[in-house]
């Protein structure tokens, strides 16, 4: 026992010592140093009304996700490559699709809340697209939604952003029948349950895209025009402007909203989650060609002039997309290539003297 005092004591000077050294590190420049990196390598979960700006987000068209390592970078020249870079890439439920075969389904009409005219967004070149996203201080009174469709809630809008190719006879992500059309419309929307787009990509039901295909052709689509003109001010990756002119999400949805197609599906680029609610409506949108030709004068990343920034149809595997018709009742669109079910046919003739029971009857009343 003669030794324990000593013991003791030098037990309490190293721990002094650690204590101090402790403090001095604590502020010294090596563990601000260890902070930065650990910041670094953190995911940024931006709040629902956080816009995507460039200098956030290098990499993603969708997610507010900043600051992933340099060489986790993609391109549309080579997809064959984003699941050796991302796994989630090389998932069941890839999208997009060619919408071939596909199954009645009698789901309710979408309603579009606080779709009417928008006078603030924020308009990016990002080197992958061009995004129309609302800006942090937009109210949450304001914020445009969708629910209905068969949809599960209420989805809040988030951004939208355009697809498109080198000329008209490629563009869009979607098919249908196996048809591409010159460019894509995707208007993006998280659950409002999840509280973020960021914690939204974590669930199967988190977010709702409402995927608009667009063609050639006169009169141009009215509410095209209003994009059109905010090109001009972001011609190159990075530049970023303000929306010169109030913008209606209305007047960018096709003129028939009752009739579209639906299936489970992913993100169209990296990390590609697997929590989309894919609708893509049949009836497309009318643009003139001078207007899709501004688009292909964009510049994306390294200069390079903004094309075919579209990713290939993926496999549909054992997926089933489901098909609403304008009545609401179920027609399949194979009926024109092979001869319909018994059992189909019924369903359809059933659904169909319901909906003009309820048409008489509200007409008459």
């Amino acid at each position: 026992m003669s030794g324990f005092p000593a013991t003791l004591f030098q037990y309490l000077v190293v721990l002094f010592l650690c204590c101090r050294l402790s403090q001095v590190v604590d502020s010294s420049s090596i563990r601000n140093t260890e902070k930065t990196k650990e910041i670094t390598n953190q995911h940024v979960v931006a709040k629902p009304n956080d816009v995507v700006r460039t200098i956030e987000n290098p990499l993603y068209e969708h997610q507010p996700i900043s600051r992933e390592k340099e060489t986790q970078s993609w391109s549309y020249s080579n997809p064959e490559a984003w699941p050796f870079l991302y796994p989630t890439c090389a998932g069941d439920r890839q999208s997009p699709v060619n919408i071939e075969t596909v199954l009645l389904k009698d789901y309710s009409k979408f309603y579009f809340g606080n779709y009417g005219g928008i006078e603030r967004m924020i308009v990016t070149n990002n080197g992958h697209t061009v995004l129309f996203s609302l800006p942090l201080s937009s109210s949450p009174e304001s914020i445009p939604y969708i629910t209905g469709g068969g949809l599960p809630d209420r989805y809040n809008f988030f951004q939208f952003h355009f697809h498109w190719g080198s000329d008209s006879s490629q563009g869009s992500e979607h098919r249908v029948d196996s048809k591409s059309y010159p460019a894509e419309l995707h208007l993006v929307h998280y659950n409002a349950k999840y509280g973020s787009f960021a914690n939204a990509t974590n669930h199967d039901d988190g977010l709702a895209v409402l995927g608009i295909l667009i063609t050639v052709g006169k009169p141009s689509h009215s509410g095209f025009r209003t994009v059109v003109d905010q090109l001009s001010k972001v011609e190159s990756d990075g530049d970023e402007t303000m929306l010169e002119k109030p913008i209606s999400l209305n007047d960018l949805l096709p003129s028939r909203t009752t009739s579209f197609f639906r299936y489970s599906g992913s993100l169209t680029t990296p990390n590609c989650e697997q929590s989309v609610v894919w609708t893509v409506f049949d009836n497309p949108i009318v643009v003139l060609e001078d207007q899709l030709s501004v688009f292909r004068n964009l510049k994306g990343k390294g200069g390079l002039i903004l094309v075919n920034n579209f990713r290939p149809t993926q496999p549909l595997r054992r997926r089933i997309i489901t098909y609403r018709s304008h009545t609401g009742c179920s027609v399949s669109r194979n009926w024109s290539l092979f001869s319909p079910r018994i059992k189909d046919v019924y369903q359809y003739c059933k659904c169909i003297a319901s909906f003009y029971a309820i048409f008489s009857s509200t007409f008459s009343s």
